[in-house]
């Protein structure tokens, strides 16, 4: 246990005092240890009956301002206890809500779940509106990424030169392929098995 600096000085004060009188023979050195001892120990008992007299007289005002509370404020603060739990869990079922709606929303856009699913608890709150905005937005972004990835492919796609027979650069068209004969037409089956079936299914 720690004392005050008061209280410090007071046990330095009698404990120069005893060696004081130690040394001029009314007591002996175990006699002023004992008178040591039994001080430090009356100050620590001392201490420990004013935290639980402090204690005591804070669990005695708690218990006081409970009975004193009328049947009707206890009715209140459960209510209100009551009205928090209700409210939490009001706000969980809105959680879940929005998420399915949301979840119907991404699929019927045709949005792939690995591309939303790490993005979609930011984008959920308790408001529904507010959910499908950022939802729809989401969806938008979605939607243009892909569009704009389409067209560059397509575009890409009409650069690569269509297939030729091998005698020069001009490209096979199904009227070409029909003016083959059979050592040309195996040749560009092995090269092209693809086109091959097409003209072969027209």
């Amino acid at each position: 246990m720690e004392f005050t600096k008061e209280q410090q000085e007071q046990i330095d004060k009698m404990i120069a005092d005893a060696t004081e009188k130690a040394r001029a023979g009314l007591f002996t050195e175990d006699d002023l240890q004992r008178r040591v001892t039994s001080e430090v120990d009356r100050r620590v008992e001392s201490g420990i009956q004013k935290g639980l007299e402090t204690q005591r007289r804070k669990w005695e005002e708690e218990y006081s301002k409970k009975a004193q509370m009328t049947a009707e404020e206890l009715a209140q603060k459960e209510l209100e206890e009551r009205l928090k739990e209700i409210s939490g869990r009001e706000k969980e079922i809105k959680l879940r809500a929005n998420s399915l709606e949301a979840k119907e929303l991404l699929n019927n856009a045709g949005v792939p779940k690995e591309h939303y699913e790490s993005l979609l608890n930011p984008l959920i709150s308790e408001d529904s509106e507010s959910t499908k905005a950022n939802i729809e937005s989401l969806i938008n972004t979605y939607t243009q990424t892909r569009s704009e990835l389409e067209a560059k492919i397509r575009q890409e796609m009409g650069n690569v030169p269509s297939p030729t027979t091998g005698k020069g650069d001009a490209p096979v068209t199904k009227e070409s392929f029909s003016k083959m004969n059979y050592a040309e037409i195996l040749a560009f089956k092995k090269s092209n098995p693809d086109l091959y079936t097409k003209f072969m299914n027209e």
